[in-house]
């Protein structure tokens, strides 16, 4: 008996010690977008940052349409979306709210009948005539599996607002997403 209580001890103790190690490598999280340059941008700068931080795989998945994206979240294909505050109040049947109030809403929707967790917004970008916030919204199971993601997504909120984001938005025509979205890291020091 004890020959088998230490051998389990044993078990327990190595899983418990390399899990850490290895909390982040080899595993792959997909990202759903929908098409359009900022969420194609937000996604490059995302995927960037975490595999340059964490060494985890990330692939972007771009899909024509809400339902699409969220049926993909709901199959268990995608570990996090990029998302509007105007889209999901949209999408939960809520009313439109401008800013952080909308962001709470979501946010407290999203988790209460979906599952998901909104994290903090990257920023507000402009959509039609009003100024929408678009955040990284993550599953549960990809919050359990990666539970460092929010505290590295931290470092790009409010990136919208700043200059340098700008810029490149409107140099995207000139280069590839990737290669801006790595030089404005760099330039950061986030990579």
């Amino acid at each position: 008996m004890s020959r088998v209580f230490w051998a389990l001890i044993l078990v327990v103790s190595a899983l418990y010690i390399s899990s850490p190690i290895n909390a982040c490598v080899g595993k792959t999280l997909h990202i759903g977008i929908l098409d359009n340059p900022n969420e194609q941008m937000l996604a490059e700068m995302t995927s960037q940052l975490i595999t340059a931080r964490t060494g985890t795989t990330v692939k972007i998945e771009t899909y024509k349409g809400q339902k699409e994206m969220y049926s993909a979240v709901k199959q268990g294909q995608l570990g996090m979306v990029i998302e509007s505050t105007d889209r999901a109040l949209e999408m939960i049947g809520k009313p439109k709210e401008s800013g952080k109030a909308g962001f709470e809403s979501a946010k407290a929707e999203y988790k209460k009948s979906l599952n998901l967790i909104w994290l903090e917004p990257y920023g507000a970008v402009q959509g039609g005539s009003s100024s929408q916030l678009l955040a990284p919204v993550i599953a549960n199971e990809t919050l359990s599996s990666l539970p460092a993601l929010p505290k590295l997504l931290q470092k790009l909120s409010g990136i919208t607002t700043d200059s340098g984001y700008n810029r490149i938005m409107k140099s995207k025509n000139d280069e590839k997403p990737k290669k801006l979205a790595k030089d404005f890291l760099k330039s950061k020091k986030l990579i």
